[in-house]
């Protein structure tokens, strides 16, 4: 067993406390009894089968570096019945236990500075809470105003302190409920909407615009004789909306949201624009197929987004060598085919002025289309 003087006094006043776990529960299986900010503290294996609770006496098992063996090694130590180990402070991995025996109860004990949060404290005042939070996590309610003693008995003047009191609780009520980065939901709309996203997200309301931009000047761009040679001109759309506040989260969603990852791929651009298409307010539903959602990509850097409303079938016509071809008993260029309707998507119109707009961001190589039908 490896020796340490147990006498030892800190330049600073220590606390004792509670070792992690007093017991092996599962044989063979290391516990740790001290954590790494510990400045001391000693483990004491039982010298009677009562207090260890066992029915034979056993070797209790102690490792400053990790996970304890059930033999001793150049880093494992035994502790015999009736014999302690001291703990040396701050060891990076803790201090670990172990034993051949289930139910090995045995003494722990660890140091912490005097005014060093010890492990009871951390228990004891924090605790793990749930994410995403599902109410206000800052003050619920404000410091209550009071009166002196000598004022106590004016009745005017304790109804003014709870009016007060009243109010100022009003006032932290609201601020909690309002939940300002959460833009997806009431009361966050209109302008507060704008100041939240302008504010937090760096965003500001878009306008959008129904049709592309179109150059008049380059060759094949004009009719002779309608521009002046030379002359180069940017026709801009005509019409023009004002983004409401459905659309306006769902655009803010698409800039923050990073859900699907970092990295650009096929499906993870069809699952951003199906939960575009169907995120109401800017919320984020699962999606498990985007089948009516078609990217395809042409040649100078072309990419069309296509919203698939049909599926059309070829079922027979004029194909040379099919198995009903025959000469002289179909049109020329006749093609026979069934068409199955798809339900519309919704917001398909909205996406379309928002990727001509340029108000979500794509990678910025190519020439992005979107077709609907």
């Amino acid at each position: 067993m490896k020796k340490f003087s147990l006498f030892v006094t800190p330049a600073t006043p220590v606390v004792p406390t509670r070792g992690l776990n007093t017991q092996i529960l599962v044989a063979g299986q290391s516990i740790t009894v001290a954590g790494a900010d510990a400045v001391g503290g000693y483990i004491i294996n039982p010298y009677s089968v009562e207090d260890q609770g066992l029915t034979k006496l056993h070797t209790l098992f102690v490792d400053p570096t990790g996970p304890a063996k059930t033999f001793e090694d150049g880093t494992t130590y035994a502790i015999p019945p009736g014999g302690y180990y001291i703990i040396p402070a701050n060891v990076a991995n803790g201090v670990w236990v172990n034993s051949t025996a289930a139910g090995h109860k045995f003494t722990a004990v660890q140091l912490y500075l005097s005014g060093q949060p010890t492990p009871d404290d951390l228990l004891k005042n924090y605790k793990r809470g749930t994410f995403p939070p599902v109410g206000p996590t800052g003050v619920l309610q404000p410091i209550q105003s009071y009166l002196y003693q000598e004022y106590s008995d004016d009745d005017d003047l304790q109804a003014f302190v709870a009016a007060y009191n009243s109010m100022q609780q009003d006032i932290v009520d609201t601020f909690n409920g309002l939940n300002l980065p959460i833009y997806t939901k009431e009361p966050v709309a209109g302008a507060l909407l704008d100041w939240v996203a302008r504010g937090l997200y760096g965003m500001s309301r878009p306008s959008l615009i129904s049709g592309q931009y179109k150059t008049l000047g380059p060759y094949n761009s004009g009719e002779y004789d309608t521009q002046q040679y030379n002359q180069w001109d940017l026709l801009f759309p005509d019409q023009i909306a004002v983004t409401n506040d459905d659309i306006f989260r769902r655009i803010l969603t698409w800039h923050i949201s990073k859900r699907e990852g970092k990295y650009f791929t096929i499906p993870w651009l069809k699952k951003r624009i199906a939960k575009f298409l169907y995120g109401t307010n800017g919320t984020q539903p699962n999606i498990d197929q985007t089948y009516q959602i078609s990217v395809g990509f042409g040649p100078n850097y072309e990419v069309t987004i296509r919203f698939v409303l049909g599926i059309r079938t070829i079922i027979g016509g004029s194909l040379y060598n099919a198995n009903d071809f025959q000469y002289n008993t179909m049109m020329y260029g006749e093609l026979d085919s069934t068409y199955q309707n798809l339900p519309r998507l919704p917001n398909m119109l909205e996406f379309s002025q928002c990727v001509n707009s340029g108000v979500l961001e794509l990678p910025f190589q190519f020439k992005w289309n979107v077709v609907i039908g």
